[in-house]
């Protein structure tokens, strides 16, 4: 987890997804940023279309680029975030070195509600949450072939 997004906790939801691998100096934070939120699948378009298209009765905002969405940055951390009326989230994206033999990358999402439709929103998306951001961190590793840390050695 990055340092940047420690500031917006405590939160009502939070999740990471992280690899240690070895040192990989191509692997930064922009390229992690690209692979996920603008090189994304077409089903993965999709289903953000989808849920724009959903969410608008309900006077949820959808349709803006996650690059319109960045709020901080620095070397190793890129902050997305948004605050609606019905909840407030933040995404980071990091990779930085831990020690000088392991670099960590991650994806690391805080959620706050401020009222019970984005608890129910949040509850009616989590699970769908979960799998994409998922998907597609697994999808940045394996299309960039980075070396797990636990193969070091061999």
């Amino acid at each position: 987890m990055g340092k940047i997004i420690k500031k917006y906790l405590p939160a009502d939801y939070s999740d990471c997804f992280y690899k240690e691998i070895i040192p990989d100096n191509s692997f930064t934070v922009d390229r992690l940023f690209n692979s996920i939120f603008k090189d994304y699948p077409k089903c993965i378009m999709w289903l953000l279309k989808l849920r724009d298209i959903l969410v608008k009765p309900f006077g949820l905002q959808g349709g803006l680029s996650f690059e319109n969405l960045i709020i901080e940055r620095n070397e190793e951390e890129i902050i997305i975030g948004k605050d609606d009326k019905h909840l407030s989230f933040w995404i980071s994206l990091y990779s930085g070195l831990t020690t000088p033999e392991i670099q960590t990358i991650s994806i690391s999402t805080v959620v706050k509600y401020h009222n019970s439709f984005g608890k129910i929103y949040f509850a009616a998306i989590w699970i769908f949450h979960k799998i994409m951001v998922g998907y597609l961190f697994r999808r940045t590793i394996r299309i960039a072939s980075l070396k797990d840390t636990s193969h070091k050695g061999l």
